[in-house]
């Protein structure tokens, strides 16, 4: 199993704060005085003084269901607008430069795709914004901008800025676009990311219906959508979502050209100073075949789920002289390159690490 050294330091040089030492109803009723006040720069202090990835997790995870009101209504009945967010993985291939609109043409059909399947549930005034939102509109949106939002069952979400998508390089790209909608549903009801968790009912009609609307002449479109989530989740989900598709892109075409060009390629995967994990795919035989891809660390990402995952891929990809780098590395090489990691330079640092 492969063992990553994490480059990423958590709460360095700040003290503890407050809601980090808090849990329960007490952390619940904390967050929902700083939300309800506007507060949001104190819970953010409180994620970078956060002292661990778990620590992190707990403490937003606990945000995202105060600010949602998934947990403190249990014991209510009352009605809320569940304000939830669909990431989409738009995969693209062109010779020439593309534009893809910014919003979904049709979107009233998207939502009754979504009944059709019985994905509705018992919401009410379902609604999918038509807007296509980048990751950075998303992340903008405050915790306690969403916990307004869901308290305002009468006055849902606001409009989010749409963005296009530009193909400028001929060949395969991976995008990330979100489609912000709301549902009213009481507080005990499901809400519509419970009833349509299952993307097998409606992954693959959506895949189609939204490949037709944003089709263009001379260029292949495969959007895949994930399950929804609570809007404040959904951009590391969406995030995750996109570069696991993108790393898998890169090992089909990278592995490709290696066999073809050198023979089965070696694998290196480590992590780096600038929060990176990179995989780096090399030749026993050609120094100079290399190829690399890097997934930037979130604070939120599992670095031992996503290197299992890797692994996984490996095995799918039948590349079998995998090899992990114990220490974290430098982030870029004395010229200011990316560093990628080939065989010969694995070997050089499994040596130096066996001679400590």
């Amino acid at each position: 199993m492969i063992t990553l050294a994490d480059p990423r330091r958590y709460g360095e040089r700040t003290a503890s704060h407050l809601l980090n030492r808090l849990s329960g109803p007490e952390l619940d009723a904390t967050l929902s005085e700083l939300l309800q006040g506007g507060r949001d720069g104190e819970i953010e202090a409180a994620l970078h003084a956060a002292s661990s990835q778990v620590e992190y997790a707990r403490l937003w995870a606990a945000v995202c269901d105060v600010a949602h009101c998934t947990r403190d209504s249990a014991d209510k009945d009352e009605l809320l607008a569940r304000v939830f967010a669909l990431p989409v993985v738009i995969v693209t291939g062109s010779r020439r430069p593309i534009t893809l609109p910014g919003v979904v043409p049709d979107v009233s059909a998207i939502t009754a795709l979504f009944e059709h399947h019985g994905a509705l549930g018992p919401s009410r005034n379902f609604g999918l914004g038509n807007a296509l939102c980048s990751l950075s509109t998303i992340e903008s949106v405050q915790p306690s901008t969403v916990y307004a939002w869901t308290r305002a069952a009468d006055d849902g979400p606001r409009e989010l800025s749409p963005s296009e998508i530009s193909v400028t390089q001929p060949g395969e790209e991976v995008h990330l676009r979100l489609i912000v909608g709301a549902a009213i549903s009481s507080s005990r009801a499901p809400s519509f990311v419970e009833t349509a968790s299952n993307i097998s009912a409606w992954g693959v009609p959506l895949t189609r219906a939204l490949g037709m609307q944003l089709q263009q002449a001379g260029a292949d479109i495969l959007p895949l959508a994930r399950p929804p989530c609570d809007l404040l989740r959904s951009a590391h989900a969406g995030r995750s979502a996109q570069l696991d598709a993108a790393l898998h892109l890169f090992m089909s075409n990278a592995v490709r050209r290696l066999r073809a060009a050198s023979g089965d390629p070696v694998a290196v995967i480590s992590t780096h100073q600038d929060n990176d994990v990179r995989v780096s795919l090399s030749s026993q035989f050609d120094d100079t075949a290399l190829e690399g891809f890097r997934w930037p660390l979130h604070p939120l990402d599992d670095l031992a789920c996503i290197a299992a995952s890797i692994e996984q891929l490996m095995r799918e990809c039948r590349i079998n002289n995998v090899r992990a780098i114990a220490q974290v590395l430098s982030a870029a090489s004395a010229g200011g390159q990316t560093t990628f990691i080939n065989v010969r330079d694995a070997e050089a640092l499994d040596r130096t690490e066996t001679q400590h």
